[in-house]
């Protein structure tokens, strides 16, 4: 018999990467490759977390100009530079974000009963764990991080001290540690399915 959900899994991890960086982050990897190695399931996207700079020219993603990216935990000094830099070379005329995001996941599943047995496993590290779409062929999950912190640091009539950038930078940071030891305890319990 055809295993349309084998084929489809196959085929969409055989895939170039789309994503900006190119390739998935090597604090979600081992996530990743255990997830994709159960015959229910396979990822669409993910990503381990990050700190960002973003230009808002409008509320829509594709309209946004990123400044500063990493997926790790940084120093106060790298993004106050970035913004610094950015505001000499370009001017600042729209809203600037700082936001530090937690991991997220987009992954497949082959039915209902397989969303619900990773639902169950997600949802003793992740709040934020449900169903985002039902198909014919398969059930789509999304799992997020709770550790976020996201607020403007500038626009084109004021710019953020680097006294409060250095306060940031410790949350986002604090943040960033209690994402990864959620991941990483999130990695061990993906055996129970």
């Amino acid at each position: 018999m055809f295993d349309r959900f084998a084929k489809e899994k196959s085929d969409f991890l055989k895939k170039k990467d789309k994503s900006k960086k190119g390739c998935v982050d090597k604090d979600i990897k081992e996530i990743a490759d255990e997830i994709n190695s159960k015959k229910d399931y396979y990822t669409t996207s993910s990503c381990a977390g990050r700190i960002v700079l973003l230009e808002m020219k409008s509320r829509k993603k594709n309209e946004c100009s990123w400044i500063f990216i990493k997926h790790n935990k940084i120093k106060h000094n790298e993004l106050f530079n970035a913004l610094k830099n950015y505001n000499k070379n370009k001017k600042i005329k729209n809203q600037i974000w700082f936001k530090q995001q937690p991991l997220i996941l987009h992954v497949a599943s082959r039915n209902l009963e397989a969303a619900n047995k990773l639902l169950e496993v997600s949802r003793k590290i992740f709040r934020r764990a449900g169903i985002i779409g039902i198909t014919n062929r398969k059930v789509m999950i999304e799992i997020i991080g709770d550790e976020r912190l996201e607020t403007i640091i500038a626009n084109k009539n004021f710019v953020a001290d680097e006294s409060y950038i250095k306060e940031l930078v410790k949350y986002a940071n604090e943040n960033f540690i209690e994402n990864k030891r959620k991941s990483d305890r999130f990695l061990k319990i993906l055996e129970e399915i």
